[in-house]
Formats: structure tokens, sequence, C-alpha cells
């Protein structure tokens, strides 16, 4: 006599769990970036995962996904919460790295000659200095320029400038984009705590050289980048 099953059972034994998949690279292309693609992938499709991209680039998969949230690498978001990045947009985005070292980077600084120097050191490093006098500014340029860097005074009007940090790192778009601050003093034990909590990358203390000052300026992007 067959054991009669309840309705949950059945339907328990009948729901099989699928593996999540993100999408590969084909075989041709997986040969050219030195790691194997499975077989069962259709040989028409030519995507790549941010890890696999990441493997390419040496870097972390989320540092790709930082790329994509910033509109540098195009990319497409599937139902399941991936992200699929097709092989000739990753190529072009490779060569662009190779070919593009110019890089944006913003000043928040009030007029006058440190605001040269500073644009000036930037200039020589080989890079775009952009300068804003004030939050609306700095926020307007930022969405729509997506700076490599931000580098604000705090010293000038300390209290406004680190609530445009505040508003940077809530800002949806620009918020995981690296800020350097500078000053014309030391920080004192309040602001350490604020930078550390806001993770800056670097700090400039005036007066500094103009060759000091690209020089940090460097070492920043070369982490960054």
């Amino acid at each position: 006599m067959a054991i009669r099953q309840t309705r949950s059972a059945r339907k328990g034994r009948g729901k099989k769990r699928r593996k999540r998949r993100e999408p590969s690279v084909v075989a041709e292309q997986a040969a050219v970036y030195g790691f194997k693609a499975p077989a069962e992938l259709p040989p028409g499709e030519r995507y790549i995962s941010p890890n696999q991209a990441g493997r390419i680039l040496n870097i972390t998969g989320e540092a790709v996904k930082q790329w994509i949230y910033h509109r540098r690498l195009p990319a497409i978001k599937l139902s399941n919460g991936y992200w699929k990045i097709k092989v000739s947009d990753l190529e072009q985005f490779m060569q662009m790295r190779q070919d593009l070292t110019q890089r944006r980077i913003m000043v928040i600084d009030n007029a006058g000659a440190q605001l040269d120097e500073l644009s000036s050191a930037i200039e020589k490093l080989g890079h775009q200095a952009v300068v804003a006098h004030n939050a609306t500014d700095a926020l307007l340029k930022a969405a729509d320029l997506y700076p490599s860097l931000f580098i604000v005074n705090v010293s000038a009007t300390a209290a406004d400038a680190w609530k445009l940090i505040a508003k940077i790192r809530k800002s949806r778009n620009i918020k995981t984009l690296p800020i350097m601050i500078v000053s014309d003093h030391d920080l004192k034990e309040g602001d350490s705590e604020k930078a550390q909590n806001l993770t800056l990358q670097g700090f400039l203390k005036r007066p500094m050289k103009a060759q000091a000052i690209a020089q940090e300026i460097q070492k920043v992007l070369d982490r960054i980048m």
C-alpha cells in the first residue's frame, strides 16, 4: 500500500534550489585572459563578471563595481542582482586606462595665492584642476564630472568644510570618491577623529613646497587608481 504524501511534502520534493551562477567569459576570450570558461556557456555570450574583470586588472571585484557605480565602466545588472560586463567594453576601458592618464581633481578652497599654488601643482602632474569655492558649487560640479579626488580646505571655514565632506559621503553617486584635506595648522583631536570616521585619504599642511604638494597628491592617486 502506497503511503500518501502530504501536500507540503510533495511541494518540497518538487522544488529544486537553483545555484546562482555569475556570467562568465566564453572560451575563445578566456584563452586570452588566462582562465578556463565553463563548457556549457553559450558560444555567443561574451560577458564577464566583476570578479573576473578584477582578476584581469589585478584588483578586487568590489573595485570594479565602484567603476560601474560611477559610470566609468558600462555594465548590465541582472534580475538576480549580479552585474555582467561586455568583454568589448572591458577591453575598451583597459585601453582608456592605459591612454588616459589625466585625472580631474576638484579643489574646494577660497580664491587666492594658496589655491593657485595647489592648482598649479595638480596641473604640473598632468591632471586637471577643477575649482569650487563653496559646497553648492562643489556638489553640482562633482555630480557631473565625477572627479578622481577631492581636496578640501578645512582651515578657512572649518565647520562648513566638514559639513561638505559629510555631504559628499552621503551623496549617492560620489560618496566613495577619495578626499584629501588641506589646512594651515595641525588638526585638532576632534578633527582627527572626524577625518578617520569620514575615511579621508590624505592631509596636506601648509605651508608646503610645490614639489611636496605634488608628491602627496600623486601618492594618493597611486593608491586609488
